[in-house]
């Protein structure tokens, strides 16, 4: 049953209003009893006897059973609210209904409708055919509305908690339909037998709740379990329950709970089951009845073990749940649902292939490794993936059945992805850089790796987990990393040392976001902070969380690439500086004295600034010897400014403008 929203309640509807509603059924029992004894009038004058039994008794019969019918009916609308009042209205409307057409019948066989008495008996018959049809309309509906919960949180009734008001369904499909993933499904089945067998005995456990990051399948393994089991699933969420009425969504989710019950043995889930039992101190459970949704849900947890009711639960954010709500003895298993492993990955390709490119052939070789590069994505993204390949391959020209290559794939992700992280603009390319030529070497060996990470790997190479920009300030780390992320084409994020190392939550959000839009590097500028040893350090947490992050306590990702630049390595904690975490040490040098001079010919011919004849630009190198190049493109600036400032026609640097800067900007 559901609720009219334009339904005034009883409560609020005044007796005239009440009276005017039930009209049309005392007038069917009056209609009803006055055509039987018209028949029986009839049938005696023309003597004919209509019934084998005395017509009065039917006649009282069908009044008393409509009379008893529709005071039940008033009764349980105004008192009780029940369901019943629905069943009583409709059985009174039917039995009426049949008795009009018993009558009709029984005038016709008895010869009684004549000319004289065929017209009047016709419209009496019209009349109550338009008050059938009367009863039926949305005014005359009969389902009692349901009253709001007090204000003091008393519960409403319980009108339908014995109909079931959600979708029972047979699970067709069991764990063989899901691919891969045999040690999660091997302890789901385990949980769920375990929970069935112990119904009944003492210290029966029940209730495992899904957990992990969304997209990867919980609803479905819920559903599979069910199907192993060979029981019916009842699956509710937050929407399922969610009303405007004050009041109602606990009776919902009571009546939920006693569906379950009368349909055991079922799996009973709870998706999303946060927004039910989030934590009773947290802001989002501001609203009076949150607080009571909690508690009924803390109370039916318990009582379902008492029934043969496996309870399941999936959520994507196990730390705002209520501690209470998901204890032992209310939900006994936590079962994290972790991304799709290497057999699942690659099950969900050829499958995703085969939906929306069924032409296009893939060698075995490359699907192998591109299931092996995406470890970490979700059900949900590879399969985006194999749907956007269609349109990939149009934009690209291409048919549908051209044969896929690794970057094919990987062009698709990058679409899917529909991002980059930070966006760079006015970069300079690498080789506009001023390096020395030994670091020079070996970025132009980093770059070429990450280029072609497929290709790298296939060769028996790898790509660094971390590199570390180290030397004097200014000498151009941040530009550096910059350059490299713009030549291999990969998303760009950046943070600074200091706010990682202050929470390491923070540190974890900023590595999700990292494996949601990989390839990417992820620059650490001043990094000093969060890499310094923990002997000396009070931020040992967040070093702690980097070190496990880079190590994939869980499973490493591919296509991250974590980059730090500091000032002082020789402060770096040892154990960030071995094998596998910050593995690629890279020295930024202050610039030797012939690339300062080119460098400064090069910056001034680009805005087109004059030199004085007493000075040249190897004159300005010397000068600034042994400065980084940060500072001295900011003593030319200071240069440039101050000569602007003479208010001469043409920009021309003197000595004393050199000069002057240097004192300023160093």
């Amino acid at each position: 049953m559901t609720t009219n929203p334009n339904q005034t309640p009883i409560e609020n509807q005044n007796g005239f209003v009440l009276l005017f509603r039930f009209v049309p059924y005392f007038l069917m029992i009056v209609a009803v009893t006055s055509m039987f004894i018209l028949a029986y009038k009839t049938s005696v004058l023309n003597g004919k006897p209509l019934l084998p039994l005395d017509v009065k008794n039917n006649a009282s019969m069908v009044a008393t059973v409509n009379a008893i019918l529709l005071v039940l009916h008033v009764l349980a609308n105004r008192l009780f609210e029940s369901r019943w009042a629905y069943y009583a209205c409709k059985i009174s409307l039917y039995l009426c209904s049949v008795s009009l057409l018993a009558a009709v019948y029984y005038l016709i066989r008895g010869g009684a409708v004549t000319f004289g008495i065929g017209v009047p008996l016709a419209l009496l018959a019209i009349a109550l055919a338009l008050m059938v049809i009367f009863s039926h309309s949305r005014f005359f509906e009969t389902t009692p509305p349901r009253r709001a919960a007090m204000a003091d949180g008393s519960m409403p009734s319980n009108a339908d908690l014995h109909t079931d008001q959600f979708t029972m369904s047979k699970p067709k499909i069991g764990f063989a339909a899901i691919l891969g993933m045999d040690e999660l499904k091997a302890r789901l089945l385990a949980a769920g037998k375990e929970v069935m067998a112990s119904k009944g005995k003492k210290g029966a456990r029940n209730g495992i709740l899904l957990h992990g990051d969304p997209g990867n399948g919980k609803t479905a393994f819920a559903q599979a379990l069910a199907g192993e089991l060979k029981v019916k699933f009842l699956s509710i969420s937050y929407s399922d329950t969610a009303t405007m009425w004050v009041g109602e969504q606990s009776r919902k989710l009571k009546s939920a709970v006693e569906q379950a019950k009368r349909n055991a043995p079922c799996v009973f889930f709870i998706d999303e089951i946060d927004s039910f039992i989030s934590q009773r101190s947290s802001e989002q459970n501001n609203r009076p009845e949150s607080k009571d949704i909690v508690n009924l849900m803390l109370t039916e947890l318990v009582e379902l073990r008492n029934h043969k009711v496996l309870v399941m639960a999936a959520t994507n954010l196990l730390e705002s749940l209520d501690a209470a709500a998901i204890r032992e003895g209310r939900f006994d298993y936590k079962i994290e649902v972790t991304p799709p492993d290497a057999k699942a990955r690659l099950g969900l390709l050829r499958l995703g292939l085969q939906r929306n490119l069924p032409k296009a052939t893939v060698d075995d070789q490359v699907a192998e490794r591109v299931a092996d590069r995406w470890n970490g994505f979700s059900v949900k993204r590879i399969l985006a993936v194999t749907e956007e390949l269609p349109s990939y391959l149009q934009r690209h020209q291409r048919p549908l059945g051209a044969p896929l290559g690794f970057e094919d794939f990987m062009g698709a992700l990058r679409s899917v992805q529909g991002r980059k992280g930070i966006e760079l603009e006015k970069v300079r390319p690498l080789s506009d850089l001023i390096l020395g030529e030994e670091l020079r070497d070996a970025l132009d060996g980093i770059v070429a790796r990450l280029q072609d990470p497929d290709g790298t790997e296939r060769r028996g190479g790898t790509l660094p987990t971390g590199l570390l920009f180290y030397g004097p300030p200014g000498t151009g780390k941040t530009a550096v990393a910059k350059a490299m992320c713009k030549e291999v084409g990969w998303a760009f994020l950046t943070a600074t040392g200091a706010e990682l190392s202050r929470d390491p939550e923070t540190l974890s959000k900023l590595y999700k976001n990292a494996m949601e839009i990989r390839p990417c590097l992820i620059f650490i500028d001043e990094a000093d902070e969060l890499l310094l040893s923990r002997q000396h350090s009070t931020h040992t947490a967040s070093t702690n969380k980097l070190l496990s992050i880079m190590d994939g306590a869980s499973d490493r990702v591919h296509d991250v690439v974590w980059i730090a630049a500091t000032n002082h390595p020789e402060q770096i904690d040892s154990a960030l500086l071995r094998g596998g975490r910050f593995t690629e040490k890279l020295e930024f040098e202050l610039p030797q004295a012939s690339a300062i001079s080119a460098h400064i010919e090069k910056w001034l011919k680009t805005r087109s600034i004059r030199l004085d004849l007493s000075l040249s630009h190897g004159d300005i190198a010397h000068s600034l010897r042994d400065q980084s190049i940060a500072n001295i493109e900011a003593v030319l600036q200071a240069a440039v400014n101050r000569a602007i400032g003479r208010k001469e026609s043409t920009v021309s640097l003197q000595a004393i403008d050199i000069e002057r800067a240097a004192k300023q900007v160093i």
